[in-house]
């Protein structure tokens, strides 16, 4: 019986040490991730007469990683993202639609490239239009794969949301874990 028992509390401390272990590596993704505010203080809006290329010079200054986001924060426009050719043309149309809300976020959950124009012709034409490389952490990043997701301004008010979600992702997995282990070790020692 207290073989049992002292079997049983090692299991625990074992249980216990892997919970800190996957919570302190959740601490570190939701640190990992970065949000950047296109445009900086700028924010999007149509670039000056002098300055068309404003957001090729600012995403040229930054670099992009998996599980980044960017925040577009805009009054009286949109942005859309569209494929290269929507970029290069300022033709807006494309699969997703506009975002009118004022705060828009895309995760980058792919490496590759992604283009984003204003939903106003003359302001993509003006140069309010984005490109951004994403680059996979192990390596270059290659063109052709699918877009990042937007997400609603109410997530955007929250700060970095794909990193929260992973984090809670990983605590249900420990507890997962944790919960199925210790059911293990207590119809072993039964």
């Amino acid at each position: 019986m207290i073989k049992n028992m002292t079997k049983l509390q090692m299991t625990s401390s074992t249980h216990l040490s892997i919970l800190l272990l996957i919570a302190s590596m959740s601490v570190f993704l939701v640190i990992a991730q970065n949000q950047f505010k296109v445009g900086g203080k700028e924010g999007w809006r149509v670039p000056d007469e002098n300055h068309p290329d404003f957001y090729t010079i600012w995403a040229r200054n930054l670099r992009f990683q998996i599980g980044d986001s960017i925040l577009f924060e805009y009054k009286n426009d949109s942005v859309i993202r569209v494929e290269k050719r929507g970029y290069y043309h300022c033709n807006e149309s494309s699969d997703d639609s506009a975002f009118t809300d004022g705060n828009t976020i895309f995760l980058f959950d792919k490496p590759g490239f992604f283009y984003f124009v204003s939903g106003n012709f003359d302001h993509c034409k003006e140069g309010q239009r984005l490109m951004v490389e994403v680059m996979d952490s192990q390596g270059p990043s290659f063109p052709g794969s699918p877009g990042p997701s937007p997400i609603s301004s109410a997530a955007a008010d929250s700060g970095s949301a794909y990193a929260f979600h992973l984090t809670e992702g990983l605590m249900v997995l420990s507890a997962a874990f944790i919960f199925k282990c210790g059911l293990s070790s207590s119809l072993a020692t039964a």
